[in-house]
């Protein structure tokens, strides 16, 4: 490795160090929540449960998406914290609230590490009416990095109660026959595959063959990024079980579960006088603006 590329990695470092060093702060002064995305039936046009989305409010009163910090902490190796959190959250925001179900996403990392696994266990240990309302979404590539113990710990997943679901398929190298050893309740079709569906005739044909040997396995499928109406028509023509996308409910801080207006200034730890974040509002900026650049 020459010195340039050698100062490049060093610089990213630093800054991955630096971006984990302010998500840390973040946690510690309340300033991590969770935006909430609807899954909807297709069957009934209901939701069937929230994804939750991490979110963080800087400084300076900035939203900042969850895609942009939780990457470079895994790079280093340290997003640990970060998932040990959004389940004690999440588990928190189903025991606060009985009737919704919630979905919370795990890094790839974490996914088959036992400490996770066993505070999941702990925690829904004697309360199956939360455990039964939760849903653990893992992503294809965490669940292809070592396929034996992906299924040991959907396994353990499921017989603590919960729904899994393989998230972004498509995306990596999955075959069906991988779903015989993945015992998961859904599959979550990468948006990739569903924005421009209505305009896209090979596509569909490929899908259509494709949920039909997944519907074979028993699992239930999720189109993900339906961004218009046109797509979700085409979703909904093509079978898919559930719809997510802007479309059908763009990302809240709103518990839209209890009505119009019902999130409190204590549950959200800031004044209610603040408007819901919009996720493309103009305050929310890339991580990148907060924090030191990387030498070059």
């Amino acid at each position: 490795m020459d010195n340039y590329e050698e100062q490049r990695r060093k610089g990213g470092e630093t800054r991955n160090a630096a971006i984990c060093t302010t998500v840390q702060a973040a946690l510690s002064q309340n300033r991590l929540f969770f935006a909430f995305q609807p899954v909807v039936c297709v069957a009934t046009g209901k939701t069937d449960y929230f994804e939750c989305l991490l979110r963080m409010r800087d400084v300076r009163g900035n939203i900042i998406a969850g895609a942009e910090f939780i990457a470079p902490i895994e790079r280093l190796g340290r997003i640990g914290f970060i998932d040990d959190y959004v389940l004690e959250l999440t588990v928190r925001e189903l025991a606060r609230h009985p009737r919704v179900r919630l979905g919370l996403n795990i890094s790839g990392l974490t996914a088959c590490a036992g400490p996770w696994l066993q505070s999941l266990v702990s925690l829904l240990r004697h309360r199956p009416d939360v455990a039964r309302r939760l849903v653990v979404e893992i992503t294809e590539t965490a669940a292809l990095s070592d396929l034996e113990e992906a299924a040991r710990f959907v396994d353990t997943l499921r017989r603590a109660g919960c729904r899994v679901a393989l998230d972004d398929f498509g995306v990596g190298h999955t075959s069906l026959r991988h779903l015989e050893t993945l015992p998961v309740d859904t599959v979550k079709v990468d948006g990739s595959f569903v924005r421009n569906l209505a305009e896209d005739g090979d596509r569909r044909i490929y899908l259509r063959d494709l949920l039909g040997s997944i519907s074979g396995f028993g699992c239930n499928t999720v189109a993900e990024g339906v961004e218009n109406a046109a797509d979700e028509a085409a979703a909904r023509a093509e079978g898919f079980s559930y719809l997510q996308g802007y479309h059908l409910g763009a990302p809240t801080i709103e518990r839209i579960w209890l009505g119009q207006n019902s999130t409190s200034a204590a549950e959200l730890h800031w004044s209610t006088d603040e408007a819901t974040p919009d996720p493309d509002d103009k305050r929310r900026a890339p991580i990148h603006t907060l924090l030191p650049a990387a030498d070059h």
